[in-house]
């Protein structure tokens, strides 16, 4: 009975293990300034991060678009041009005022999933009218491998030798590419343990 169980949270342990490995995502970073209305671009760049990236919440649209015109993606983000703040009284030292202040101008960056084959990002207002465009084809020639680190003079050959050598990159391929034995194999423990349980009675 403690086999079973102790197998149990082994696989369990492993099919959580399965779900959690996953390629980094790839983001544009994109540097806005926010000026009395009007938005610009300051830089873009490209990075890398290991959990999904959620910007605030707004009505501002980030469009990016490939080379024949086609939509990639729409991510909607807000400006954060307000902030608490407090006055203090200089003879007591103690707070006696405050409120919400909003500013007419500041920067701040956005995150927008990168795509090979983009060509330009465009920001609109809430009200849909066109405020920046910012180009980005020199990063839609960035090969996947180039931007994880993988040097573009290697040939295929020794990309593929490389990943031999790396005993953590052959394991996660494994895993991710079974996960679905180890479902499995939890199941067919739960249902044995259940039996076990059962026939005891």
């Amino acid at each position: 009975m403690n086999k079973i169980i102790l197998l149990l949270i082994f696989a369990i342990t492993f099919v959580s293990l399965a779900s959690a490995i996953q390629e980094p995502l790839v983001y544009y970073k994109i540097n806005l300034n926010y000026s009395y209305g009007n938005i610009s671009v300051n830089s873009v760049n490209v990075e890398l991060s290991d959990k999904q990236i959620e910007n605030n919440f707004g009505f501002y649209i980030a469009e990016i678009v490939d080379y024949e015109g086609n939509l990639l993606n729409l991510t909607f983000f807000d400006v954060p041009n307000e902030i608490l703040w407090d006055g203090v009284d200089p003879e007591t030292g103690e707070i006696d005022n405050g409120g919400l202040l909003e500013l007419n101008e500041t920067n701040f960056d956005i995150y927008i999933p990168y795509f090979e084959n983009a060509k330009e990002i465009v920001i609109y207002d809430e009200n849909l009218i066109e405020l920046s465009r910012y180009g980005v084809g020199q990063f839609s020639r960035i090969d996947r491998n180039e931007i994880l680190g993988i040097s573009e003079t290697e040939t295929p050959e020794e990309i593929r030798t490389e990943e031999k050598k790396t005993p953590t990159e052959n394991l996660t391929d494994k895993i991710q590419n079974y996960w679905w034995v180890l479902v499995i194999i939890a199941v067919g423990l739960l249902v044995v343990l259940f039996w076990s349980v059962s026939k005891k009675r």
